[in-house]
């Protein structure tokens, strides 16, 4: 086994790592700066530090799935998941995209990477997971996307360490026009709706060929 201090550094750079290798897509480069930036966009979960002579106050807690939820989501990606080996600083993983709708219209992508690496034993050890949800608005003034966009990093038990959400626009062709992030409180409830959605997709998908 990973000790847990190793284990959430290799986490940490595993997803630094898997996020730069999917920056072929200027959305996903963009995104994906910004959370390793520590810009707004990301969620931070942090204990707030305490003023002197002033209690510390109590950081909203992160979001976290149900165990029977989150039993289902990882069957899904073991199930139906792409493995994909690791290569130099890129981590191992398994990867499920997901696209609904008619891709000439409205439709929404959904995406799952659980990531890991080889252990001594020769197995693929999960270390943490990323959802990724997209949802695609055609702008009939202007023919461009309006993509509102979420992602979510957590752990290998399902809780979430950090985050991020931005507005993106599109040309047809997949340029990015703009990308306006949000600053998101972590006491939002929505924060933890959305996460929950994400799940909900993953938890319930219909195994292939059923």
């Amino acid at each position: 086994m990973i000790p847990s201090t190793l284990r959430r550094t290799v986490l940490a750079l595993a997803v630094i790592a898997f996020l730069i290798s999917r920056a072929s897509a200027q959305t996903d480069a963009a995104f994906a700066s910004a959370l390793q930036q520590g810009a707004p966009t990301a969620v931070q979960f942090a204990q707030v530090k305490a003023k002197p002579q002033k209690p510390a106050p109590v950081a909203p807690k992160a979001p976290v799935a149900d165990d029977a939820v989150w039993k289902k989501v990882l069957e899904t990606v073991k199930r139906d998941g792409v493995y994909k080996p690791g290569n130099g600083p890129l981590p191992s993983a398994f990867t499920i995209d997901d696209s609904t709708g008619d891709p000439k219209a409205a439709h929404v992508e959904n995406s799952v990477a659980v990531l890991g690496m080889i252990n001594d034993d020769e197995q693929f050890e999960a270390l943490g997971a990323i959802f990724v949800v997209k949802s695609y608005t055609l702008d009939p003034k202007d023919g461009n996307w309006r993509v509102d966009q979420w992602m979510f990093m957590t752990d290998i038990y399902g809780e979430v360490g950090d985050g991020g959400h931005a507005l993106v626009v599109q040309t047809p062709d997949g340029k990015t026009v703009s990308a306006v992030p949000e600053k998101l409180d972590p006491a939002d409830p929505k924060i933890k709706a959305q996460f929950d959605a994400m799940l909900k997709h993953w938890a319930e998908r219909t195994p292939k060929g059923a």
